[in-house]
């Protein structure tokens, strides 16, 4: 009986270890499952962040913008005399290359249609669909203001002023002018003589 006995305490003791090591295993087996879903989530958004930020680099025409941030870095220098403000330089840069991103931005918003009909511009961000008109044109405003806004506080007003002007020029003359007349690359000209005259002016003052 009491052979029994011990048999039979063994037998539960075996079934419920079983059982904890059955449950330990389940939940490892989850955690692992929930991590590795967590891992792939986590390398999605990465991803996805990854492709938004090409497409507002290519909104942007983020090489042509850096172009007219060095001109406008040439021409500071040009300015500065025997000593650079390195600070103010920075500063002037950023906000030359904020309202370049803008002034791109809004032409690209302008030209839609006809980049969707060329195999080059076709795989825009807007001509694509993978950015829509009301947040090109979000993004197009938040660089404006925010390169405008930092030649105002870091440089002076005819520098400010010279690169809100240049804005509505490329936008809003050059553009347009494109589908109508040569005299465009006349327009063309005076934009991108302008940013030079921004550098000169911020480090000069006139």
């Amino acid at each position: 009986s009491k052979a029994g006995t011990l048999s039979l305490g063994t037998s539960r003791l075996r079934l419920a270890a079983t059982a904890a090591a059955a449950a330990a295993a389940l939940s490892s087996s989850r955690a692992l499952a929930t991590g590795a879903s967590s891992g792939r989530q986590s390398r999605s958004a990465f991803r996805r962040l990854k492709a938004v930020m090409r497409d507002y680099k290519q909104l942007s025409k983020f090489r042509l913008s850096a172009l007219v941030a060095l001109t406008a870095s040439a021409g500071f220098a040009a300015g500065s005399g025997e000593t650079i403000d390195y600070e103010k330089l920075v500063w002037t840069s950023l906000g030359t290359l904020s309202a370049a991103a803008c002034a791109n931005s809004l032409n690209q918003l302008y030209e839609v249609a006809n980049d969707a009909r060329m195999a080059r511009t076709c795989n825009r961000p807007l001509p694509a669909g993978r950015l829509g008109s009301r947040h090109a044109l979000l993004f197009a405003v938040l660089s404006g203001v925010g390169g405008l806004w930092m030649l105002a506080e870091q440089t002076n007003p005819l520098t400010t002023a010279l690169a809100a002007g240049n804005i509505g020029l490329y936008a809003g003359v050059y553009t347009p002018l494109k589908q109508l007349s040569v005299c465009n690359t006349w327009v063309g000209a005076v934009v991108g003589a302008i940013p030079p005259l921004m550098g000169w002016a911020a480090a000069a003052g006139e």
